[in-house]
């Protein structure tokens, strides 16, 4: 499999580079993309100007190779592989349209097309990988080789068109780790930031606790003493007392709430908007199935027992684990069959998915929105469940959760 997959990517790499591609120059500031682009159309006019120097044909012949010394360079300023693609139809044409020049200078094409071929590899280098370069490099030895004469002028013209696409591909390579660097000094600087705000919304959350705390603290002490402060019940203008009494209990537990809920604020994440619908439970499951069969994929559902009679938190956790465990079957293993299994009873909640092997390879660098098995993980052990997560022996996967109620319908500690 892992040589099929190579063979692929090395097929897709001669595609890119001898037909399909159409790749574009690194991308730089506007006076930088000026400069680039001056340089390269004055070195193609001077690589014009060099083989209508040199060559000695018909006015013909010459125009053809002027155009041919120009034309790459020209077309690399916006796309380098095409203009590459020009070089080797002059690689190819030119010789031919050269008698003797070999006898001159000692290689069948004009000097100019050789300073066309410098710059061309050397752009060409700069803006591809290294299967790109190796296929670019392999082609063009196959276009030049038929018109060298002995095993040394092909060492030479290997040599020469080597270093400009290495001396291309390390501009390239240098360039791709400056924003590597400069992107993982962002991380970091957004990391730091996070665990500034994070600390920072500690201190504020404790210092809520303690406001929230006093407020408890001061409707516990109100209550547990009306029945001495009011023991009178004769005693003029108890009624008043007592009805004020409950009105500052009111406001006491108000602002105890108001605090709470800004506490709550604080420890949601930045990126959570406040939740005002509500909770999903376990009937909505078969939305979930049905989601997921609207996108084209098969699923079986098996639904038993009482679901609304399971406790709101439990139900939650129940909901999401399955949401998770749905969302990690249709990402990894696209286009296999899904089972979801979902059964209510007095002592205990099981949820079973399992999932049949994919029709492409497992890819394992997806990240998804939420956090995955870790997440299934903290909420199996917030219920004090069991959680069973694993390949099947098939090659596909199964989560298993089963969550233990007491007599009341809680889950037990």
């Amino acid at each position: 499999m892992i040589g099929r997959q190579r063979l692929r990517v090395w097929w897709d790499a001669l595609r890119y580079t001898a037909f399909t591609g159409t790749d574009a120059p690194p991308k730089r500031s506007a006076g930088l993309r000026w400069l680039r682009a001056l340089t390269i159309v004055g070195w193609s006019f001077w690589s014009g100007f060099v083989t209508f120097s040199t060559v000695s044909v018909s006015p013909t012949a010459k125009t053809f190779n002027v155009l041919v010394s120009v034309l790459p360079s020209l077309i690399a300023v916006r796309s380098p592989l095409w203009g590459w693609r020009v070089l080797i139809i002059g690689i190819v044409t030119t010789p031919l349209t050269l008698p003797g020049i070999a006898g001159a200078w000692g290689w069948h094409w004009a000097p100019g097309l050789a300073l066309t071929a410098a710059l061309v590899f050397y752009l060409v280098g700069e803006s591809n990988d290294q299967a790109e370069l190796t296929w670019a490099g392999l082609i063009s030895f196959a276009a030049a080789a038929p018109f060298v004469r002995d095993w040394r002028d092909a060492a030479l013209l290997v040599m020469l068109g080597g270093i400009a696409f290495f001396l291309g591909n390390t501009v390239r390579q240098r360039r791709l780790a400056e924003e590597e660097r400069r992107a993982q000094q962002e991380r970091r600087l957004a990391e730091e930031a996070r665990a500034a705000l994070l600390e920072e919304r500690a201190g504020i959350a404790r210092e809520l606790h303690d406001v929230v705390a006093h407020h408890m603290s001061v409707l516990a002490l109100r209550a547990d003493s009306a029945r001495f402060r009011f023991a009178d019940p004769d005693k003029e203008g108890r009624d008043a007392e007592i009805w004020q009494e409950f009105a500052d209990l009111a406001g006491t537990a108000r602002e105890g709430l108001t605090e709470l809920r800004r506490l709550l604020g604080v420890l949601r994440s930045e990126d959570q908007a406040l939740l005002v619908a509500p909770q999903p439970g376990l009937g909505r499951v078969v939305e979930l199935v049905e989601g997921v069969q609207a996108a084209g994929t098969a699923c079986e559902l098996d639904l038993r027992g009482d679901l609304d009679a399971v406790p709101v938190g439990v139900a939650l956790s129940v909901y999401r684990i399955a949401q998770e465990a749905l969302s990690n079957a249709i990402q990894h293993a696209p286009g296999a069959s899904i089972s979801v299994e979902l059964a209510a009873g007095r002592e205990s909640v099981r949820l079973a998915i399992e999932n049949g092997p994919g029709d492409s390879p497992k890819r394992t660098d997806q990240a998804g929105g939420g956090h995955g098995l870790v997440g299934m993980r903290e909420r199996a052990a917030m219920l004090a469940a069991d959680l069973e997560v694993g390949e099947r022996p098939d090659g596909g996967f199964l989560v298993a959760l089963t969550v233990s109620l007491d007599r009341e319908g809680q889950p037990e500690p």
